[in-house]
Protein backbone atom coordinates (compact mmCIF):
# COMPACT_ATOMS: atom_id res chain seq x y z
CA UNK A 1 0.00 0.00 0.00
CA UNK A 2 1.15 3.22 -0.65
CA UNK A 3 1.83 6.21 2.15
CA UNK A 4 -0.71 8.79 1.14
CA UNK A 5 0.14 12.08 1.95
CA UNK A 6 -1.62 15.53 2.52
CA UNK A 7 -2.01 18.35 0.41
CA UNK A 8 0.35 20.16 2.94
CA UNK A 9 3.16 17.71 2.53
CA UNK A 10 2.60 17.46 -1.18
CA UNK A 11 3.61 21.30 -0.82
CA UNK A 12 6.14 21.01 1.51
CA UNK A 13 7.84 18.24 -0.99
CA UNK A 14 7.29 20.13 -3.69
CA UNK A 15 9.25 23.41 -2.09
CA UNK A 16 12.07 21.48 -0.79
CA UNK A 17 12.46 19.63 -4.29
CA UNK A 18 12.29 23.29 -6.10
CA UNK A 19 9.43 21.85 -8.36
CA UNK A 20 6.35 23.72 -9.47
CA UNK A 21 2.74 22.49 -10.10
CA UNK A 22 3.61 23.43 -13.61
CA UNK A 23 6.60 21.07 -13.25
CA UNK A 24 4.89 18.22 -12.21
CA UNK A 25 1.68 19.05 -15.16
CA UNK A 26 4.67 18.52 -17.80
CA UNK A 27 6.45 15.24 -16.55
CA UNK A 28 2.49 13.96 -15.96
CA UNK A 29 1.66 15.15 -19.45
CA UNK A 30 -1.80 17.04 -18.07
CA UNK A 31 -2.51 20.80 -17.66
CA UNK A 32 -1.43 22.46 -14.63
CA UNK A 33 -4.61 23.09 -13.60
CA UNK A 34 -5.81 19.92 -12.92
CA UNK A 35 -2.51 19.35 -10.96
CA UNK A 36 -3.16 23.17 -9.02
CA UNK A 37 -7.05 21.36 -8.74
CA UNK A 38 -5.87 18.24 -7.19
CA UNK A 39 -3.16 20.25 -4.59
CA UNK A 40 -5.79 22.43 -3.58
CA UNK A 41 -8.53 19.78 -3.21
CA UNK A 42 -10.69 21.39 -6.46
CA UNK A 43 -10.49 18.16 -8.10
CA UNK A 44 -11.01 14.37 -6.07
CA UNK A 45 -9.18 12.66 -8.24
CA UNK A 46 -11.41 10.22 -8.98
CA UNK A 47 -10.75 9.95 -12.71
CA UNK A 48 -8.82 10.61 -15.64
CA UNK A 49 -5.95 12.75 -15.22
CA UNK A 50 -7.23 14.17 -11.65
CA UNK A 51 -6.39 10.57 -11.09
CA UNK A 52 -3.45 10.31 -12.71
CA UNK A 53 -1.95 13.44 -10.62
CA UNK A 54 -3.63 12.21 -7.29
CA UNK A 55 -1.84 8.87 -7.52
CA UNK A 56 1.51 10.56 -8.88
CA UNK A 57 1.49 13.09 -5.94
CA UNK A 58 0.68 10.34 -3.59
CA UNK A 59 -2.40 11.59 -1.95
CA UNK A 60 -4.19 8.76 -2.94
CA UNK A 61 -3.61 5.34 -3.31
CA UNK A 62 -4.10 4.08 -6.84
CA UNK A 63 -2.89 2.65 -10.09
CA UNK A 64 -1.96 4.77 -12.83
CA UNK A 65 -3.08 2.50 -16.12
CA UNK A 66 -1.92 3.69 -19.60
CA UNK A 67 -5.05 5.12 -22.01
CA UNK A 68 -4.60 2.06 -24.24
CA UNK A 69 -4.87 -0.64 -21.48
CA UNK A 70 -8.47 -1.91 -21.71
CA UNK A 71 -11.09 -1.68 -18.59
CA UNK A 72 -11.25 -5.71 -18.03
CA UNK A 73 -7.41 -5.70 -17.78
CA UNK A 74 -6.94 -2.73 -15.64
CA UNK A 75 -9.34 -4.54 -13.60
CA UNK A 76 -7.37 -7.48 -13.44
CA UNK A 77 -4.07 -5.20 -12.55
CA UNK A 78 -5.84 -3.34 -9.57
CA UNK A 79 -6.63 -7.07 -8.52
CA UNK A 80 -2.93 -7.93 -8.57
CA UNK A 81 -3.57 -10.53 -11.01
Amino acid sequence: MTMVLSPKEIRERLSRIGRTPADVARELGVSVVIVRGVIDGRFKGDRGEAHKVAVALGLKDGLIIDDNTSTADAIKLAAGR
